[in-house]
């Protein structure tokens, strides 16, 4: 019951939080995609390739595992069990939600990114090369997932997950944000992506980290309405003679 009702709150928080966001909030955030587009776009290709140029012994496998991580189903599900874990062995109900934030952030933000890549139909690099086509060609609405480039479905599942940790325990900020920078590294390194994809990709994710970590700092203002929570056992004394 405890786990139902932790998942009731982190999902009442969210809804709410998404169904009070401002239609100026949401062309801010398409304004963000489009300047960082903008200035990223002159410099894309001198970026792919400066990355694609450092080459090191050992280097390749180690974006390949990086980028292995970073599936959906080895980052979030199982980052997630072991949260659970943690929770229940710690006897946390913190942490239980934190976990339930750190599973619907990276789900939600996997929903929108695979709904963006069909109808985007921009092709990766490797598809550049095979198809001789451009990183401009979009082919958009389409179902080939050769033209599934952006945005990056790792990198912002992965920046979704880390950004939760890091607004939910700061000390781990640095961890979070240089694991999000090597996933955006492996996966420019492994010829799967463009920098506005990863980058694109990374802003998506904080935005939905966002929307599934506003009840850390809100509990004290649902605490009647959610009163079976936050309501402390204390033990029951007998009145004095």
């Amino acid at each position: 019951m405890t786990m139902v009702r932790d998942w009731k709150l982190v999902w009442a928080f969210m809804w709410r939080t998404c169904r009070n966001v401002s239609l100026k909030a949401w062309m801010g955030l398409m304004l963000l995609l489009v300047l960082s587009a903008a200035l990223l776009l002159p410099f894309e290709q001198t970026i792919f390739q400066a990355v694609q140029n450092v080459e090191m012994r050992g280097l390749r496998p180690v974006s390949l595992l990086i980028s292995e991580i970073g599936e959906f189903h080895y980052f979030n599900l199982v980052g997630t069990l072991l949260l659970m874990l943690v929770a229940y062995r710690c006897n946390s109900r913190r942490m239980q939600r934190v976990a339930l934030s750190f599973f619907m952030a990276g789900a939600l933000t996997g929903v929108f990114v695979q709904v963006l890549k069909p109808l985007v139909g921009r092709p990766r690099p490797s598809t550049c090369i095979k198809a001789n086509v451009t990183s401009l060609d979009f082919v958009g609405p389409t179902l080939n997932r050769r033209y599934y480039g952006y945005p990056s479905g790792h990198s912002a599942s992965t920046v979704a997950g880390c950004t939760v940790l890091a607004i939910a325990f700061p000390r781990l900020i640095v961890p979070c944000i240089l694991f999000s920078i090597s996933m955006l590294w492996a996966r420019l390194h492994g010829n799967n992506h463009f920098p506005i994809d990863v980058v694109h990709g990374s802003i998506i994710g904080v935005f939905w980290a966002l929307m599934c970590t506003r009840w850390i700092g809100k509990r004290q203002r649902y605490a009647m309405r959610y009163q079976p929570i936050y309501r402390e056992k204390r033990p029951v004394t007998s009145p004095l003679p």
